[in-house]
């Protein structure tokens, strides 16, 4: 005879989970996260489609161009984007937070304008890459630099006061077009269509942005002391976002010149479009979380308990969709692209253990900004990218485009040994010296 099972008797890890997932949907978790998702399907997984247009060579040069376009979008924004997360994220009048938002605006034209200029001579002189298409058209690539800089400004001021849901809410309607219209171009005008559509529908996207903050920036008070607090943010979280965007690309940028096999190349490159879709659920729970480790900054026992909460979510969601993706992507890329495509999943399972090893300290990075302790942040990603381009090396050298991979999963283990152990240190500091244990463990 069965037994009915009522719902009190729930085991109380699934109805902790459940009530984890309810939580951070209130926040405007699952709307800022169909909003990450539909932004990278522009930049990224849009590829996933154009892939049935376009050869695994000129996906290859996709990719090279991406990956210089973001180091150079690091350098035009200057960190004043981690600097308007963190300094709005904090408990102050909104003419304040808006002059943050609006100074930043006004800082960032200068290097936009010079990053344009060295873009444009590099590939004159055709130093990009060893393929001609690339230092081509990467001069046309470019021109989405600054959509790109103002809108990570944007975002994230809107992220910091909690104003998600109507931001996520424009975003994915203007950007599932974006994709719309990019897939299009691609299937009617081929590698160039892609190309411009990029840039226009960058632009496109920002307009409904502007339009939410204009009355924020009426009403912006400036402040010298704001300035040179926004000033000390940007320089170190520049400094940290410029070394840890080298990172996440270094295997891209070495593989561009080392290995001469392009299509080769274009399957490692369309395994990096699926993992930056996996990406999209770890950055969307930093981004949630950042503003709330801003506030409880000054409060030992609330600020753990933040911690230790999203870092929860974190590993359940990150575990999941890992396992998953592990399982059934490579079987897409197979169905999808055919037999031929098999390398792509294969480099992928490989990715996929890199991606989860950054999902265990992801958090924790963010959690050092809250805190206040960016340099600290600086100084793991300094360190993981002298090992990660070291490894990337040396493997890439050996053993081609496999030892690419695993160089990745390898110098994210250590760049965790690395963000935990600083942690630790930034907790003593923050708290006096107080008993600090390792983040994510205790209960």
């Amino acid at each position: 005879m069965s037994v009915e099972i009522p719902s009190a008797a729930t085991p109380p890890p699934l109805k902790r989970a459940s009530n984890l997932l309810r939580d951070v949907a209130g926040k405007g978790f699952f709307h800022l996260l169909s909003a990450n998702f539909v932004i990278n399907l522009l930049a990224f997984g849009s590829q996933i489609l154009v892939v049935k247009f376009l050869t695994p060579a000129e996906m290859g040069d996709i990719k090279t161009m991406q990956s210089f376009v973001g180091i150079a979008v690091i350098i035009a924004g200057f960190g004043f984007n981690t600097a308007v997360l963190k300094i709005c994220s904090e408990n102050r009048p909104t003419e304040e937070r808006a002059a943050v938002l609006k100074g930043s605006f006004r800082f960032v034209l200068l290097p936009i304008v010079l990053i344009l200029g060295v873009i444009a001579v590099i590939a004159s002189l055709g130093w990009f890459s060893p393929e001609s298409r690339v230092n081509a058209w990467i001069t046309v690539f470019m021109l989405s630099i600054p959509a790109t800089v103002v809108t990570s400004l944007i975002m994230m001021y809107l992220q910091a006061l909690k104003r998600i849901k109507l931001m996520a809410r424009l975003q994915t309607v203007i950007r599932l077009a974006g994709v719309v219209a990019i897939v299009a171009c691609a299937y009617l005008y081929g590698f160039a269509g892609f190309v411009i559509a990029t840039v226009a529908v960058a632009f496109a996207a920002l307009i409904p942005l502007l339009f939410l903050v204009r009355d924020d920036l009426r009403i912006a008070e400036r402040s010298s002391d704001l300035i040179k607090r926004t000033w000390y943010f940007a320089r170190w979280s520049f400094a940290a976002n410029l070394v840890g965007t080298i990172n996440g690309y270094v295997d891209i940028l070495l593989l561009n010149y080392l290995i001469a096999d392009r299509v080769a190349f274009g399957y490692y490159s369309i395994a990096t479009i699926f993992i930056l879709g996996l990406n999209q659920i770890t950055v969307t729970i930093q981004s949630i979380a950042t503003p709330y480790f801003s506030e409880k900054a000054g409060e030992e026992s609330e600020f753990r308990r933040v911690l230790r909460k999203y870092q929860k979510l974190m590993v359940l969601l990150a575990s999941a969709a890992a396992l998953a993706a592990f399982v059934i992507v490579p079987e897409f890329i197979r169905y999808f692209y055919g037999e031929s495509y098999a390398d792509a999943g294969f480099y992928f399972r490989l990715l996929t253990l890199k991606y989860l090893v950054w999902s265990s300290y992801a958090l924790v990075g963010v959690a050092l900004l809250g805190m206040g302790k960016i340099r600290y942040s600086f100084y793991s990603a300094g360190a993981g990218l002298l090992v990660s381009s070291v490894l990337s090396y040396l493997l890439i050298i050996h053993y081609g485009l496999t030892g690419a991979a695993v160089a990745q999963v390898f110098a994210a283990v250590v760049i965790a040994a690395l963000v935990f152990t600083l942690m630790k240190r930034a907790l003593r500091e923050e708290f006096d010296g107080r008993h600090a244990s390792q983040p994510g463990i205790e209960e």
